[in-house]
């Protein structure tokens, strides 16, 4: 194998693991700051996917636009979200938060089932066909686009949670929700915050992301299993460890397709979780640095 093909599966592998820590971003801070698994996860990006899709396709707006739009609807459903499955559970056991979050994923596949049919679509944007050639590595106009909103998306998100006194309220949560009570934080408002930018993120991972793939109502399953592999094995709530994770999971993949054929891709993340489940059960970063 030359070393420009090498290069080409590296290049495929940062931009394919980039688009698995985007996606899987809005899951880590939910357990991170909240710990509560979000078994929704996946339905709401199709739910994101399926609003971009009929903005441009129905509607007619610019992708752009339609993206933007995508967002906001998402950070209000998330806070709709929160009311509904979140904050009733947040004093529950985990088994009370999990069948909430499974409950409104099995509603969000059905109603978009219901609302736009079962068969595939499909979206195109100004993106689609540009190429960029550097250093003898073939670069996708989309994929690049990905790689530079998982980029945004984590600078913005820890520079949020930094800087702002929401952000630093809902690092407070992750540390300790009683303590935060005690000294007059509103853990239910913080939940809705949380949620909100949680959901904004899923959106903002598939207006850049769906545009690759056909879009079905199931279209969430695959999503929501690699979304966990990235947060398992970069530590559960650690969201700079499921950057990396992302990033060595896309990695892996690419060489591992190049190699071996693409028949043998789809068992490393399986084989990459059941590795660091056995050896770290906090995953290669741990839980100390959540957010």
């Amino acid at each position: 194998m030359s070393a420009d093909l090498v290069l080409q599966l590296i290049a495929n592998g940062v931009s394919v693991g980039l688009g698995y820590a985007l996606a899987a971003v809005g899951l880590a801070l939910l357990f991170g700051i909240l710990e509560q698994v979000n078994f929704a996860h996946g339905e709401l990006y199709m739910l994101a996917a399926f609003v971009v899709w009929w903005l441009v396709q129905m509607v007619g707006l610019p992708y752009p636009a339609a993206a933007a739009l995508a967002i906001a609807a998402m950070a209000c459903a998330g806070v709709l979200f929160a009311r509904v499955a979140l904050v009733p559970t947040l004093d529950r056991s985990a088994d009370a938060a999990i069948l909430a979050t499974l409950a409104v994923s099995v509603i969000l596949q059905n109603a978009v089932r219901l609302v736009f049919g079962a068969t595939p679509h499909s979206m195109s944007t100004p993106l689609e066909g540009m190429t960029l050639l550097v250093g003898g590595v073939l670069l996708f106009g989309q994929r690049l686009l990905v790689a530079g909103a998982a980029v945004v998306a984590f600078l913005g998100l820890t520079l949020f949670l930094r800087l702002t006194s929401i952000g630093q309220a809902m690092r407070a949560m992750a540390q300790n929700k009683r303590a935060c009570v005690m000294v007059g934080i509103d853990v239910r408002r913080i939940t809705g915050w949380t949620a909100a930018i949680s959901a904004a993120l899923t959106g903002f991972a598939a207006a850049t992301i769906a545009p690759l793939f056909d879009l079905y109502p199931s279209m969430g399953g695959d999503v929501v299993f690699k979304s966990f592999a990235v947060v398992i094995i970069g530590g559960m709530g650690n969201i700079a460890g499921a950057a990396v994770a992302g990033v060595a999971l896309g990695i892996a993949e690419a060489l591992v397709g190049g190699y071996l054929g693409s028949a043998f891709k789809d068992g490393i993340a399986f084989a990459a979780m059941i590795l660091v489940l056995l050896v770290r059960p906090h995953g290669l970063f741990g839980r100390a640095v959540r957010v």
